[in-house]
């Protein structure tokens, strides 16, 4: 499924809804709909956030496949070039006072994610991201 999205926080409700009906039809579990939909609040917010520094209206894609037990997005954008993978993991295990501020969000997405990657191609941001659809149990097994 690709979708084509504005560089506006109302689009996030749109987006919510198409990929409600995308987990729908592919049989989705609820929690890992409630993941990817976190994951892509995350991502979709950023780009709508930070890539357009002009303050113009600009569209960008969103791609989403399921293949076996796999889910694959990948976002692509002609914004300013940012690599979300570029900082350090936030350290959770500090406390609130000691945490330096950002970059948790992205922490997030690679926690509920089999695999993260960006890519900067014909001036665009490509960022590609696998979630597995097998519950979090043998996703957390895996990344040990």
């Amino acid at each position: 499924m690709l979708i084509k999205i504005k560089n506006t926080i109302e689009e996030i409700g749109k987006l919510c809804d198409s990929i409600g009906d995308f987990c729908k039809e592919n049989d989705i579990s609820d929690e890992k709909f409630h993941d990817i939909l976190l994951i892509l609040d995350e991502v979709v917010t950023n780009v709508i956030s930070y890539a357009y520094p002009d303050g113009e209206e600009h569209d960008f894609t969103l791609e989403i496949d399921k293949k076996g037990d796999r889910i694959t997005i990948k976002l692509v954008d002609s914004g300013i070039p940012f690599d979300p993978l570029g900082k350090v993991d936030p350290d959770v295990d500090s406390s609130i006072e000691e945490r330096q501020i950002g970059g948790l969000g992205i922490f997030i997405v690679k926690q509920l994610s089999e695999v993260v990657e960006y890519s900067r191609v014909d001036d665009k941001n490509q960022l590609t991201i696998i979630v597995s659809l097998l519950n979090n149990e043998a996703n957390a097994a895996t990344k040990k």
